[in-house]
């Protein structure tokens, strides 16, 4: 579906794009997203994976769609644009995903699903176009298969995720290519070959930093450094189509950095509780006991959330996830509280 019949979503786009200008290209505590874990059972085992999916960690628990369609009704309120379903892997449980864009009521969103492509079809394809899907998000690690496969676990895997994004694509899906870059790979010739094929397919491609989580908990030696973060600047310059959510998407020098999106995108585990972005591990609230309003109040009030970072935290400030992200035994399903791992100098007066 395209934008264009989602009028509510282009006036509160217009509303952020305002507020950003107005705030000096940054992302300051204007909301814009939920990233919704809505089951996290999965068939692949990615080496890298941060909801641990690939432990077979808490796959039965699914947010009610009660619960779903008054947090949607809530960030609605918020102004809260886009969504993000995700998991796991959702097309293994395809009709939950249905029943979940249903409730939403997407033509109040601007709605992608993340997904490994394994399950995906073209009446798959055909049927989330027809409840207001507007982008699907593939990763891929390489453009050799038997790499990607190896990393994901699984023999066959490439193969499948290269032809969900053409199927997408044909719908009038907006295909995007997910790349996860860290020490081990920024300026390798296989993230240079995926930006190519990217182009070369009229995709956008999406970079994520790799973060010291989940599966790859306190190995900080993953982190992208001063200079991978130089390189991506200048991909960032070569390649049109690239994005990441740290970056200022307004900006026609491809310069500007929004800053760090925590709390800005609250992410939303099956059991409810909110965690300040997919990749930190600590909780603020629970959306079965408290609104979304009580919730980003909270996450706001905490210095290291509402503050500008040009940094993203949780894949680029070693200092910050040293002292935050470092509790043992931390993970989506058992989280870091807040008022545990900060302290009254942490929190705004």
């Amino acid at each position: 579906m395209s934008l264009i019949n989602k009028p509510l979503v282009v006036e509160k786009f217009k509303s952020f794009h305002n507020y950003v200008k107005n705030n000096d290209g940054k992302i300051g505590t204007k909301q814009r997203g939920i990233d919704l874990n809505l089951n996290n059972a999965c068939n692949l085992r990615c080496e890298h994976c941060f909801t641990n999916s690939s432990k077979g960690e808490n796959v039965k628990e699914t947010l009610p769609l009660e619960v779903v369609e008054r947090v949607a009704n809530e960030a609605h309120e918020l102004g809260i644009f886009e969504w993000d379903l995700q998991g796991g892997e959702l097309l293994s449980r395809p009709q939950i995903l249905f029943d979940t864009l249903k409730v939403m009521k997407t033509e109040r969103f601007y709605v992608y699903l993340t997904t490994n492509g394994w399950y995906m079809t073209d009446e798959i394809a055909q049927t989330l176009a027809d409840l207001g899907v507007n982008r699907v998000s593939v990763s891929i690690d390489s453009m050799n298969p038997e790499t990607h496969d190896k990393f994901r676990g699984r023999k066959g895997s490439w193969e499948r995720a290269i032809k969900a994004l053409e199927m997408v694509q044909k719908v009038g899906i907006s295909p995007y290519l997910n790349i996860t870059v860290g020490r081990y790979n920024a300026q390798s010739e296989d993230v240079k070959l995926l930006l190519d094929y990217s182009k070369q397919k009229k995709y956008t491609t999406l970079l994520n930093v790799a973060t010291p989580g989940g599966m790859w908990a306190k190995m900080t030696e993953i982190m992208v450094n001063d200079e991978d973060k130089e390189y991506l600047i200048n991909m960032r310059k070569k390649y049109k189509n690239i994005l990441r959510n740290l970056w200022n998407p307004f900006d026609r020098d491809r310069e500007g950095v929004l800053g760090c999106n925590t709390v800005n995108r609250l992410y939303i585990t099956p059991a409810g509780d909110v965690l300040v972005c997919p990749y930190v591990h600590i909780k603020i609230g629970n959306v079965k006991e408290q609104s979304l309003a009580e919730i980003s109040k909270k996450g706001f009030s905490i210095k290291h959330f509402s503050n500008y970072s040009a940094k993203c935290l949780a894949g680029e400030d070693k200092d910050f996830v040293t002292k935050f992200m470092s509790k043992e035994g931390t993970t989506i399903f058992n989280p870091a509280l807040a008022d545990d791992i900060f302290g009254p100098e942490d929190f705004v007066k």
